[in-house]
């Protein structure tokens, strides 16, 4: 087991590459491309990337405030924990690439395409397969509370870990939501951002003193 500094500060350099990749994908319009109405209309018809930029930052940030939140609880980190948060980190530098195809595809094609649903569905997958990591980290908490920080047990962790499953159900569902309402599933992202923001802090179990 080691210290948790080393880890963290490794997490924080890749979230702040990945984060700062995705305004890569918002184009200023070229002058050959304007039409007869100038610029204006040029940057209204850019509004798929600014979405797409929307949810795909605010999800990744909410990601990092959870992981902000899970080490605040951490005191120790063994290797199981250590290869479960390269799992993290391995998904969520690959979030450009999702943010950039749904850009792409909400831009230059019809709403309910195939391949925007397409584009949708993969966007899902990505960041249904990033909660993942979460319900390992937790299940291996909750089987050794020893590395949690004290005021932190197994009961926190089953708990938090409860809260893991239930949103890697809910972005699974996004996966077939995206598949045929695409800007519904988008919708559906930012508010599962908004919830996980809310609640990145945890939920300490307080336990009632015997009385008398």
């Amino acid at each position: 087991m080691s210290p948790t500094a080393r880890t963290e500060a490794f997490s924080d350099g890749v979230f702040a590459i990945a984060i700062t990749l995705l305004v890569l994908e918002v184009h200023v319009p070229q002058r050959s491309d304007l039409g007869p109405g100038g610029l204006l209309p040029a940057l209204l018809g850019n509004w798929p990337s600014y979405l797409s930029y929307l949810a795909t930052f605010l999800t990744v940030g909410v990601i990092w405030l959870n992981h902000h939140g899970v080490f605040q609880r951490i005191r120790r980190v063994d290797r199981t924990i250590q290869w479960w948060n390269l799992i993290l980190l391995l998904l969520v530098s690959f979030t450009p690439f999702p943010n950039a195809l749904l850009a792409e595809y909400l831009e230059h094609n019809g709403f309910l395409s195939p391949d925007v649903r397409i584009a949708a569905a993969t966007y899902a997958l990505v960041f249904a397969a990033a909660t993942a990591p979460w319900v390992g980290i937790w299940h291996h908490l909750a089987k050794h509370p020893e590395l949690l920080e004290p005021g932190w047990d197994t009961t926190s962790a089953k708990h938090e870990l409860k809260r893991s499953v239930l949103g890697l159900v809910a972005y699974s569902c996004g996966i077939v939501i995206a598949g045929s309402l695409p800007l519904l599933a988008v919708g559906l992202f930012l508010l599962a951002a908004v919830y996980y923001a809310t609640t990145a802090g945890g939920v300490r179990i307080r336990r009632r003193r015997p009385g008398p």
